[in-house]
């Protein structure tokens, strides 16, 4: 039996947007994508876009809003029932806090189950308490990892029985090279440390703590270099704690940069500071399927990237002095780097296979239009 699935999703950047190209390539199933034109006050993935469509998705434009209370969200949720009606989906999937309202709310009372990926949970009591209140019109939520499982029971978001984990994933097979050499960029040779991290500057992914940290571990490895791939609106604090530290002629700040998975085989080391996640982060993996050893924060979606000691390194987050001596112990210990690399190709391979998690997906949409999983009053 075919399935069509309509999908809606307003956070069009970053690793949602790429989680949702990725569904829309593997599941087996005829995908409607409802997405914005762009991303107003964000990043617009547009190559994620592409990726819709070209993995044969039928992309429908529904302007939506970040805030909550933007007056476009109540016009996107009629346009979606429209949709709805129009398209007559098996399963309505929203993907992402204002995604995921505009989703379930506009199935209301058409008889179509209603599948949630919160894709990371915004630590706030107001955002919480309105979470409670949509799940009550979930039938299915799809959580991106083993903790944001956990964090959604705590919070009675949705019961144990209308649970569904379903990791994130990316490809086994290794990206094409990136167009950009960071040693050269650097003028550094193949023998000089390097560390990098890659995530959007902004106060999620704490990228002033990588840069802190950064400078704890110059004055233990003084010949080590350092690169941060991403732009956003923190771009202003980053260079101006690069610079009081004195890192200016040691740190490479790549901004308009899309080729970050490409890249990580590059780093010796790479570091994740993020004080939450998207359910689960894909740059950890990407950096283990290249190889490279990583060092992530104790937090959400990230802790369930690495067995901690054994293929990488989980730290407190808001902690540049725990984040550098991590960095710093792999820095100074080649064994341990190839151990964590051995281990991190291995623990993708086992864990975050793109092909499983599409089967996981296939069988909750499968599941749902043949109406067997519970379904919420």
């Amino acid at each position: 039996m075919s399935v069509r699935v309509l999908h809606v999703l307003e956070a069009i950047e970053g690793g949602t947007a790429r989680h949702l190209s990725k569904l829309v390539r593997y599941v087996d199933a005829e995908h409607v994508v409802a997405v914005p034109a762009e991303r107003v006050g964000g990043l617009t993935d547009t190559a994620a876009l592409e990726a819709m469509g070209a993995a044969g998705a039928r992309v429908e434009v529904v302007p939506m809003r970040r805030s909550v209370t933007s007056p476009r969200n109540a016009a996107a949720v009629a346009r979606v029932r429209r949709l709805i009606r129009n398209t007559r989906p098996d399963v309505v999937h929203g993907h992402s806090s204002i995604g995921g309202a505009v989703a379930r709310l506009a199935a209301v009372g058409t008889g179509t189950p209603r599948v949630y990926t919160p894709n990371g949970l915004f630590p706030a009591r107001v955002a919480y308490a309105v979470e409670r209140a949509l799940g009550r019109l979930t039938d299915v939520l799809v959580a991106a990892s083993s903790s944001e499982a956990k964090l959604v029971q705590h919070l009675r978001i949705a019961p144990p029985v209308r649970i569904v984990i379903v990791p994130n994933a990316i490809e086994l097979e290794s990206p094409p090279p990136a167009s950009v050499d960071l040693r050269a960029e650097l003028g550094i040779d193949t023998e000089t440390p390097l560390v990098g991290s890659v995530g959007r500057l902004v106060r999620q992914k704490a990228p002033e703590v990588f840069v802190r940290a950064c400078a704890r571990v110059a004055a233990s490895v003084p010949q080590a270099r350092f690169v941060l791939v991403g732009g956003g609106p923190l771009e202003g604090l980053v260079t101006s704690e690069i610079a009081s530290a004195g890192l200016d002629d040691r740190f490479l700040l790549l901004r308009g940069f899309d080729e970050g998975e490409r890249i990580m085989g590059q780093f010796d080391v790479f570091a994740l500071p993020s004080r939450y996640e998207a359910g689960a982060a894909f740059a950890p993996m990407e950096a283990m399927r290249a190889g490279t050893p990583v060092v992530v924060t104790d937090v959400v979606g990230s802790r369930d990237a690495v067995e901690h000691g054994r293929s990488g390194f989980v730290v407190p987050p808001d902690d540049s002095a725990a984040l550098a001596d991590a960095v710093t112990r792999l820095l100074v210990d080649p064994a341990l780097r190839r151990a964590f690399s051995d281990a991190g190709r291995r623990r993708v391979a086992e864990r975050f296979d793109i092909r499983m998690a599409a089967v996981g997906i296939a069988e909750v949409y499968g599941s749902l239009a043949r109406g067997e999983a519970e379904r919420s009053r």
